[in-house]
Order: C-alpha cells, then structure tokens, then sequence
C-alpha cells in the first residue's frame, strides 16, 4: 500500500511518523538521509546516512545518542524521549490513529510531508498524514482503489513491515 502513500523508495514509515518525535527529520541530514529504523523495543531510532555529514548539528539534538558504523554504513543513534514511548508502542504495533494529539501535531508539523498546505485554491494534505486521524476522504479514496470496505477501527496503513527495524537491517548486514 505505500505505492499508494507514495513512500520515496527505499523509505519507510518511520521517516515520517517516529523521527519527527525525536526532533528531527529527513531535511536535517540533507542530501545525506538515506532511511529511518526503528528498533523492536520502540526505545530508539536509527537514522542511515548515505554519506558522512561534514557539520552534523544533529550532535546538539538533545536525543541524540551515538554514531555508528555497521558494515561501513554511519548511522546516527537517538533515544526516543519518555513522553512519546506510548506513541512509539502504537507505532510498532500499526496503531497510528491511537497516537497522542501532542506526537500527530508534532509529525503533521515537522514530517515534511505537506499537511494542510495551500495549492493554488485547494488546501492539501499527504495521506500519510491524513492516516493518522483515518479522515473519511482517505477512507473513501482506498475503499476505491482497493475494492473492498474497511471497518470503523481499520488503521489505513500498513503495519510496520519488519524491515523497518533495526534488528532486521543488522541481520541483514
């Protein structure tokens, strides 16, 4: 389904849903960003950087952790602040809609995904974000695509596929 939500390959949910939580984004590491992980306690985040960055100022983040190395690919470590592992816990388990009304407003504000965004006389946001209050346009528009209804309590994106964890990037290695 995230053709549909038109993920940029390679990317995942976690790009846009978990490191907004942690005070950061895509844009932070530039042309640098490679992907996101997440790791299968939802305590830490894991971004994969293509290149090394010559200024990191995600080093003054206050969540930030560590660099590492795995397989001569840098990864940037963050800790997950306590008052979003709640958030973190629906993530992990597909429950996107659950999150707290403080994280959504955090990721429609800092995904850099467009949320509410003024173009040309209409008013737009992605679908990811539009997922995570299971907005009765999305639903209309995937019972469309899909052919089949969705249930009330129906989350409208995928659960995180195992790939987006970290265990699973370093089994992998």
């Amino acid at each position: 389904m995230s053709s549909i939500f038109q993920i940029p390959e390679g990317e995942n949910l976690v790009t846009y849903y978990v490191l907004p939580l942690v005070g950061a984004n895509k844009r932070s590491f530039g042309r640098h960003f490679k992907n996101t992980y997440i790791d299968e306690q939802g305590l830490k985040i894991y971004v994969e950087l293509r290149s090394n960055m010559t200024s990191p100022l995600y080093r003054s983040n206050p969540n930030y952790i560590t660099e590492l190395v795995l397989d001569r690919t840098m990864f940037i470590q963050f800790v997950m602040p306590s008052k979003f592992i709640q958030d973190s816990a629906y993530f992990i388990k597909g429950q996107y809609s659950k999150m707290s009304k403080e994280a959504k407003k955090i990721i429609y504000k800092t995904s850099t995904l467009p949320y509410n965004s003024n173009m040309g006389s209409f008013t737009v946001s992605h679908p990811i974000l539009q997922a995570l209050d299971k907005t009765k346009t999305l639903r209309s528009f995937l019972i469309d695509v899909i052919g089949q209804g969705l249930y009330d309590d129906d989350e409208l994106m995928q659960a995180p596929a195992k790939d987006w964890f970290i265990e699973d990037k370093i089994k992998n290695t």
